[in-house]
């Protein structure tokens, strides 16, 4: 079975970085943490830093790629964040664990969804 990218689904967000309250880490707790996208002659890749009751902690860096968009789901407003390789592309939850893949025609499709989005912003 083929999986396919639900365009409907999200909303392409205008920013290189967002902030995700509630974000759950550890043994049951909550903080705050910063996304952004990181540009440089290598390419583009995600960023993250937890910030939990004042402290911030590491950054974590996801590997380079050569597009990074950040998506917002429509019905729960959750943050995704969709990265593009040689391979398709890859769509991460806020967490970062685990990513699905869309290759070939479903890449296709969410490159053509991301430049029609891009035009209307």
């Amino acid at each position: 079975m083929i999986k396919q990218f639900e365009t409907e689904r999200f909303d392409l967000v205008k920013t290189d970085r967002v902030r995700i309250s509630g974000h759950r880490f550890g043994h049951n707790k909550q903080a705050e943490m910063d996304v952004w996208i990181d540009k440089s002659d290598s390419g583009e890749r995600f960023l993250s830093q937890i910030i939990f009751e004042g402290k911030t902690y590491v950054v974590r860096k996801e590997v380079f790629t050569t597009r990074c968009y950040i998506l917002r789901e429509k019905a729960t407003g959750r943050y995704y964040f969709l990265d593009k390789n040689d391979c398709g592309f890859w769509l991460h939850t806020e967490s970062f664990f685990g990513a699905r893949n869309f290759s070939g025609d479903e890449s296709v499709k969410i490159q053509r969804w991301i430049t029609d989005a891009a035009q209307y912003q």
